[in-house]
């Protein structure tokens, strides 16, 4: 009877060894199995990416602006000489008018634009001129102060077909300060030649 029941009892033991056994396999297989999946996923290489074409080419700006050139700078001028003499063009001309305090050789002296009232006894205009005409010509020189009258009124011959004549005109009256003006007119009452001056105490 004992020995029956050890028979019995080690056979229930080899059974259950034998199940767990069979349970133990069947879990290690279903765990690599598992194992063997997790890794292939790990391993499998990336897909890569396709860049799809662009639908839309991208936007861009037409507009252009219109090319506008600079405008020129415009230089100024330089200014002028308030006693440059202004000398007309014609066959009787002033080539030169200068105003000066005397005359020596033919050649004025003491040419200044700015004269003192009673430094000189005289203001002279010394005028070289052309006359290009078949006949003598008597221009008249003036002296010409801002306001009142003028003074001088001379009257200087130039010979017929002179190319260069130098002669002169003064005055004693030049007494009153302020801008002055020397003035040649041909005969005809035409301004030829005109040159400023200042008189100051």
């Amino acid at each position: 009877m004992k020995t029956n029941l050890k028979l019995l009892a080690g056979g229930v033991a080899g059974l259950l060894t034998a199940l767990g056994l069979i349970v133990g396999f069947a879990f290690w297989a279903s765990s690599g199995a598992d194992t063997s999946r997790a890794e292939a996923r790990e391993t499998e290489a990336p897909v890569a990416t396709i860049p799809s074409p662009e639908l839309e080419m991208p936007m861009t700006n037409t507009h252009r602006d219109p090319v506008v050139a600079p405008l020129p700078v415009a230089e100024e001028a330089p200014a002028r000489d308030p006693y440059a003499p202004t000398l007309a063009e014609g066959r009787v001309r002033v080539r030169r008018l200068v105003v000066a305090s005397g005359v020596s050789g033919h050649e004025p002296t003491g040419a200044d634009d700015v004269f003192e009232v009673g430094a000189q006894r005289r203001v002279y205009a010394f005028v070289e001129a052309v006359n290009e005409t078949g006949e003598d010509v008597a221009v008249e020189v003036t002296f010409e102060p801002a306001s009142g009258e003028s003074v001088g009124h001379v009257s200087l011959d130039v010979p017929a077909g002179t190319p260069r004549w130098r002669t002169w005109a003064f005055t004693r009256h030049v007494y009153t300060t302020g801008r002055w003006h020397a003035v040649v007119r041909h005969p005809d009452g035409r301004e030829i030649a005109r040159r400023a001056f200042d008189v100051v105490d």
